[in-house]
């Protein structure tokens, strides 16, 4: 106990003095002792408080804010607007978002990434006096948090996180730049406690942003509504005392639709639950982790059982878990494994107790395993620590999602586009994910699946993980080389990329140890030849004699039937 209560003692004072390192500006006008405060007088009290807030990645969230945003202003002077990126799409729609932050006394804004639109939003969201929350935003949004004193920009400019929260992560995690995030969630539970005993009022903006964010971190109808009523208490400067309770859901964890009352808090605890309601499955089922959202698991999105339910009529055994924003290789680090991972590969934090099995590792996510734009640290940078967590576990990885920023109708129309196709193909891309498959995309304000989709990925997902168990004596490999436009002689060619050599590397590194030096020139050569318009010519030619041969022989022709 005396142990603990130094460590507390110790870490309250980091907290405090990073806090200090934190703020800039003017000293904060006193309120409560537990909020800063804005207001100057009972007649601010009473007035009409206004906040803003705008939802990017999560549009199908709009309808619980909404909800949320009603039950508090029935009950307080407070009008909260609540807007979708979308509503940035034209300049008639801008007009009214401009109009409302323009009056806003306080802004939220979560998971905005649109180029534009930040570029747009970020000189009006600075221009609000009041507090200024950007959860999981692009940087020169994030830049712009402030609560009171404390401000997210450092003195240079925009650096990320604040460097209180910076400094106090390597008391929740380890040192390494791609836990910060498994450390700052953490964090959020007890930082806000240990702000309390920190002396005079240069912490409480940070504490005050630190139990707002929790809030909504966690999620949930009583949790936003909490949020909203902290920031009016925030807003006012008294109330902050009573602050309501934060209903916690699991960080991580495992649901299944045959268990709904039910949080699997390891992957064994959950396999094991599974195979005793499954005892006809196979011991060869494969076995697929899913990655899932977790703020979609805590708002029931309707499409999380139906994937699970298609993946199992398919024949797959999901391992559906939800992860905190976009962080993933935590869980891939710490709780997954596979038969032909090495023992020796296993990171300290793997927990062989509570970790299972896998074949395959699905993310219904996207962006990079490591994080990315809206929850790594770093932003991407963290390439090589997802190559050797999925090179160690060696099994397919494929990122299929739904369309979280275009609509079914449009992606039928033209694709996938915009940011969207970046979520989705480019990001992953960086972790060798291939064969992206989308699921399904928008329909108003939900998300829905296609079923044809799941039945795509189960298929493909059941053929790799046959073919991972095949003999390698038993696999066939195409190279499908570059060649237009056709009869230049662009056949083999590349910007920046020797092809030639390359094919060399490439069989090489298929264990062709008695290829010449050479051979890839030669394979280039030759395939030149056969793209030739003499060749292609004469080959089809021949074809069409062929088929016509086939032809007269089905017709009952002997002669032809015996030249064939």
């Amino acid at each position: 106990k005396k142990e603990k209560k130094m460590w507390l003692s110790s870490a309250a004072l980091v907290v405090g003095w990073c806090a200090g390192l934190a703020v800039r500006g003017p000293a904060a006008r006193r309120g409560s002792r537990l909020w800063a405060t804005v207001a100057e007088s009972p007649a601010q009290r009473t007035a009409t408080r206004e906040v803003v807030l705008i939802s990017g990645f999560e549009s199908f969230n709009l309808a619980l804010y909404k909800k949320c945003a009603a039950r508090v202003g029935e009950s307080r002077e407070l009008r909260v607007s609540v807007f979708s990126d979308q509503d940035l799409a034209s300049a008639e729609q801008r007009a009214v978002v401009g109009e409302a932050l323009s009056r806003a006394d306080a802004f939220v804004g979560s998971l905005l990434f649109d180029f534009e639109a930040c570029e747009w939003l970020a000189p009006r969201v600075e221009a609000i006096g009041g507090p200024r929350l950007v959860f999981e935003c692009a940087t020169e949004l994030m830049a712009l948090n402030r609560v009171g004193e404390f401000e997210m920009a450092g003195p240079g400019g925009p650096s990320g996180p604040p460097p209180a929260v910076k400094a106090v992560l390597g008391l929740f995690g380890s040192q390494k730049e791609e836990d910060k995030l498994s450390g700052y969630l953490k964090m959020l539970k007890v930082g806000p406690g240990l702000l309390k005993f920190v002396p005079g009022d240069k912490a409480l903006g940070l504490r005050t942003w630190l139990t707002l964010y929790r809030y909504w971190n966690e999620g949930g109808e009583e949790n936003v509504a909490s949020m909203f009523a902290a920031l009016d208490d925030y807003l006012t400067g008294g109330g902050g005392e009573e602050a309501a309770e934060v209903v916690e859901f699991p960080q991580t964890g495992l649901v299944h639709p045959a268990a709904p009352d039910r949080v699997f808090a390891t992957p064994a605890e959950y396999v094991a639950w599974w195979r005793s309601a499954h005892a006809e499955a196979s011991a060869e089922t494969p076995v697929v982790a899913v990655l899932l959202y977790r703020k979609h698991v805590l708002t029931e999105q309707p499409y999380i059982p139906q994937l699970i339910r298609q993946l199992e009529r398919e024949g797959v055994l999901p391992v559906p878990i939800f992860i905190a924003g976009v962080e993933a290789h935590t869980i891939v680090r710490d709780l997954l494994t596979s038969r032909d991972e090495p023992a020796s590969s296993h990171a300290p934090t793997y927990d062989a107790r509570a970790s299972t099995r896998v074949d395959a590792v699905v993310n219904t996510i996207g962006f990079p395993l490591v994080g990315g734009p809206a929850g790594s640290m770093a932003a991407g940078r963290n390439v090589e620590v997802a190559e050797q967590l999925l090179s160690a576990m060696d099994v397919p990885y494929v990122v299929a999602t739904p369309l979280l920023l275009q609509d079914i109708r449009s992606w039928r129309a033209g694709g996938v586009t915009g940011l969207q196709s970046v979520v989705t193909y480019a990001l992953p891309e960086l972790d060798g994910a291939t064969d992206a498959v989308v699921l399904g995309g928008l329909a108003g304000e939900t998300v829905a699946l296609v079923p044809e989709r799941v039945r795509k990925l189960a298929r493909r997902v059941k053929k790799r993980v046959a073919l991972k168990r095949s003999r390698l004596v038993d696999k066939r490999i195409a190279v499908v080389l570059y060649g237009y436009p056709p009869n230049v002689g662009a056949v083999g060619t590349a910007a920046l990329l020797n092809v030639p050599k390359s094919l060399d590397v490439l069989f090489a590194a298929l264990g062709l140890s008695t290829t010449p030096d050479g051979f890839g020139e030669a394979v280039v050569d030759a395939l030149a030849l056969l793209a030739t318009p003499q060749f292609v010519s004469d080959y089809a030619n021949a074809e069409r004699r062929l088929v016509d041969a086939a032809r007269r022989a089905s017709r009952g022709d002997p002669r032809v039937a015996a030249a064939l």
